[in-house]
């Protein structure tokens, strides 16, 4: 049997990148967060489990007359192939997008039919009178009418204005000739009628054999994308939210900071607005101490787990410049904490000074004073248990990322220390994370945990703005190795 065939529909971002580009858009829009909820969106689907090709349905931009009009495309462009550098793009002009042609060459796609994976897509790129009326032209019902007449696959049309159900709304949100258009569809054997356009979106409905869905906007609270998924003639909907649902109430747990050598664009007061707007209870600004503490060369290279000298004096510490920023910050629903290892002397990298005024510690086993390149999978189980222990030992609240090091180190996860990991993290009354960055968490020893009593943290380990509150994928994780959808209980923060 064939895979199910995995279509990421994303509809009115109505992104502006300046304040002309937004002018006249209602306040309920959030345009100026259109690149990082797209980007958001697609990062998203993909943690999810992928997908086969992205359709953009339209109004991608504001003010597509505006003089940085391409630009911006290009920007959105970009974030889409950062994350899927060869996936296929199937975009739709919508009526705020400015000249069709110029979005399409941006993208490098064009309107009419496209082949792929089994399925016959036919985009249509619609015309707009005065009145923001949308019209078919005759070319396209040409079209239309030679592609149902040959045989290639199921077809899918695409298009910014729905054609089905009606919207009773004086402004015409549906395409002008709909029930011609209906009919067309019929005759023409198609599968799916894909739209945008109306914000509130439509959930799939039937008519004449066939389906019809139009897609919510992403720009409007609660920021929602649809996930297609096709089996021959079998279609079937997922439309998900990027802001996270109230219950229950989220903490993610793992945010970075200005502060961290590894952060991209991230602040301290961003990440807390950020928290709020994607719908987390709270955040925890967490960073690295042996950042903070030494210079960026000898962190990355692990220089203060075989040499802790360097993490031990204060020649370049930071800790205070860190404490005088993110600090005033604290809040009931932010709480400031540090990311810690364990040196080769078994001593975890924190001064005496700062083990009390941080909210929390997160321990992590980044480094283990060897190359991973070089080192023995028996030496390696050794130093991570040893360095493992050690931080649980030491009182740190959150065990991060626990077999990251094993991905870094292209080694098997050990299934053998699932078991002894998580009795020491309930002995010790530790959280075990549940952390996508860079990790695919094992649902095995996250049930394990579960099983031994041990609380569950959701980290996102947000080193840009777009990670911060990506937590809805980890939330169903712990669903799954739960057994069940309450899972309040088992988190660490309940608030």
């Amino acid at each position: 049997m064939t895979s199910p065939f995995r279509l990421l529909v994303i509809a009115d971002v109505h992104y502006a990148a300046t304040a002309e580009d937004a002018a006249g858009a209602p306040a309920r829009r959030d345009c100026h967060a259109g690149r990082e909820l797209l980007r958001r969106a697609v990062d998203d689907a993909v943690v999810r489990g992928g997908v086969d090709a992205v359709a953009l349905l339209g109004d991608l931009l504001n003010g597509g007359d505006t003089p940085s009009a391409e630009a911006t495309l290009a920007a959105l462009r970009n974030e889409i192939r950062v994350v899927l550098p060869e996936t296929p793009i199937l975009l739709v002009p919508g009526n705020h997008d400015g000249d069709a042609a110029r979005a399409l060459t941006v993208f490098g796609t064009r309107p009419g039919l496209h082949e792929i994976g089994g399925y016959r897509f036919l985009v249509f790129a619609d015309a707009y009178d005065a009145g923001d009326r949308c019209m078919r032209s005759e070319a396209d019902a040409r079209l239309l009418d030679r592609i149902g007449r040959t045989f290639g696959g199921p077809i899918v049309v695409l298009q910014h204005n729905p054609v089905w159900p009606p919207i009773d709304d004086p402004y015409p949100f549906t395409l002008t000739g709909a029930d011609t258009l209906v009919r067309d569809y019929a005759h023409a054997g198609v599968t799916l009628s894909v739209s945008g356009h109306f914000h509130a979106g439509q959930p799939l409905s039937t008519r004449e054999g066939m389906q019809f869905l139009t897609a919510p906007a992403l720009c409007e609270a609660p920021f929602r994308y649809a996930l297609v998924t096709l089996e021959g003639s079998r279609v079937s909907v997922e439309t998900r939210s990027l802001q996270l649902p109230e219950s229950p109430p989220l903490v993610d747990s793992h945010c970075h900071t200005e502060f961290a050598y590894c952060a991209a664009d991230v602040t301290g007061p961003r990440v807390v607005e950020r928290g709020r707007k994607m719908g987390l209870a709270g955040v925890c600004l967490v960073e690295h101490a042996p950042q903070l503490y030494m210079d960026a060369d000898d962190f990355f290279t692990g220089q203060h787990v075989p040499h802790p000298e360097l993490w031990r004096t204060n020649d370049t510490s930071r800790m205070a410049a860190f404490r005088r920023t993110i600090e005033p910050l604290r809040s009931p629903t932010v709480r400031i904490g540090l990311e810690v290892e364990m040196d080769r002397e078994g001593r975890m990298t924190l001064h005496d000074e700062d083990r009390e005024w941080p909210d929390l510690l997160v321990g992590a086993v980044h480094f283990i004073g060897e190359d991973l390149k070089e080192v023995s999978r028996a030496r390696l189980l050794s130093l991570f248990m040893k360095s493992t222990e050690g931080l649980l030992g030491a009182g740190v609240d959150i065990l991060a990322h626990p077999w990251r090091i094993f991905r870094w180190a292209r080694q098997p996860i050990p299934t053998e220390l699932f078991a002894p990991v998580a009795d020491v993290l309930r002995a010790t009354g530790t959280a075990a994370e549940i952390n996508l960055h860079g990790n695919a968490p094992d649902l095995d020893f996250f049930a394990l945990c579960v099983a031994r009593g041990v609380k569950i943290a959701l980290g996102s380990d947000a080193h840009c703005l777009h990670e911060v509150g990506t937590i809805g994928p980890h939330l169903d994780i712990l669903r799954q190795a739960a057994g069940t959808d309450d899972v309040a209980p088992l988190l660490l923060f309940q608030s």
